[in-house]
């Protein structure tokens, strides 16, 4: 424990799919592929399209679930969910099938959730289903495990104020006893590996939920999000920033910030690659490469039409207690930022080519990019 101890760190949290007809000879049967009637959205903030009220975007414009809904000639959809100020509660609108909410995770306990809590993807899928199963015109649109990686970082670098108390707690969780010892005798290495180990079995814990809370449920088609390139948003650049400066900054603080940075990506790609693995063959399951698609966005910003890929086109609210920048999504619209331009920038439209609405959710332009990458894997698939 003593190692934990002296991971100088200076932040204690970080927010953070086939039916295939043969063709062949006259003896193949004849497969009739039904068509996608319903699309039902289990997720976080990323397809919440109301729950609390507003979206994780700029307000008045669709995130990817409703383009994706869009483009089956299905309405855009509705927040199954509803938030009181205390809980969460049935919207009384009928129809909606739209589960998602936002700050949900695959682990409840990565969050401090009841085991009954809706923001537990586990919950949507037994919501969805407890009238009945899934029926055959049904296409899943599923995302998770941003929020889960985002909670393991910060765990992770409260070890500089808590010992690796709250580490070893997240990693119990979800690995075995065994396992979480040896990443506490292990030293810093040790608890490094552990955090790529605790994401592939979250990764098999999240395909185990989608077994039996979806495909033994009925379900023909599974559109299943991997987790995006969470460093690449301004939030995670940020701390990234802060743990050189945390570091002494200069030539070592420079070196500690690509180590972590290359360690947090290894984590998501550990979570990526299981999941990855385990829906390997599966005509039911198409996996959305986001991860890829949001890196090379911010790589190569101008090959998607993207003036900004570092400032998030709502202005800053405040400072929260973790050190990081604030905001406000419901009062973040069209015509509030069309009126205020940031210094040295002219005309009304443009934040219309940033990526990033906060620092950690995409801009209209972002959810247009998702949703046209979610529309070719299912198109890929054969569904679209």
């Amino acid at each position: 424990m003593a190692m934990i101890r002296h991971i100088q760190f200076g932040l204690s949290t970080v927010l953070l799919a086939v039916l295939a007809a043969c063709g062949g000879g006259d003896d193949d049967p004849v497969v009739t592929k039904v068509p996608v009637t319903s699309l039902r959205v289990m997720g976080d903030s990323l397809a919440d399209v109301g729950t609390y009220g507003f979206k994780f975007t700029i307000q008045g414009n669709d995130i990817y679930a409703e383009r994706v809904a869009q483009s089956y000639g299905l309405g855009k959809g509705c927040n199954f969910f509803a938030f009181t100020g205390t809980t969460f509660a049935a919207n009384p609108t009928a129809g909606c099938t739209n589960y998602a909410i936002g700050n949900s995770v695959i682990n409840p306990a990565s969050n401090g959730y009841a085991a009954a809590d809706p923001r537990g993807l586990a919950v949507q899928l037994a919501t969805a289903t407890a009238a009945a199963n899934f029926a055959a015109g049904d296409l899943l649109l599923v995302d998770g495990g941003a929020n889960d990686a985002s909670a393991l970082v910060g765990a992770y670098l409260a070890a500089a104020t808590d010992g690796g108390a709250s580490y070893l707690a997240l990693l119990g969780t979800v690995l075995t006893p065994a396992q979480v010892s040896a990443a506490a005798g292990g030293g810093a290495a040790g608890l490094a590996t552990a955090g790529g180990l605790y994401m592939a079995a979250l990764a098999d814990k999240f395909a185990a939920m989608l077994q039996t809370g979806a495909l033994d449920k009925g379900a023909q088609r599974i559109a299943l999000l991997n987790v995006p390139g969470i460093t690449s948003t301004p939030r995670f650049q940020r701390v990234l920033d802060d743990i050189a400066l945390a570091s002494g900054g200069g030539t070592a603080g420079a070196t500690v910030r690509a180590q972590s940075e290359d360690l947090f990506r290894s984590w998501v790609v550990a979570f990526n690659t299981q999941l990855a693995t385990k829906f390997s063959g599966n005509g039911k399951v198409a996996i959305v490469d986001v991860y890829t698609a949001i890196n090379s966005e911010v790589a190569n910003p101008a090959q998607y039409n993207l003036s900004n890929v570092t400032t998030p086109a709502c202005p800053s609210t405040g400072t929260g207690t973790d050190g990081l920048p604030t905001y406000s999504f419901p009062t973040c619209t069209d015509v509030s930022l069309a009126a205020a331009p940031p210094a040295g920038v002219t005309g009304t439209d443009w934040y219309k080519t940033y990526a990033f609405s906060d620092g950690f959710h995409p801009s209209p332009l972002g959810h247009q990019l998702l949703a046209a990458d979610i529309t070719k894997a299912l198109a890929a698939a054969g569904w679209l």
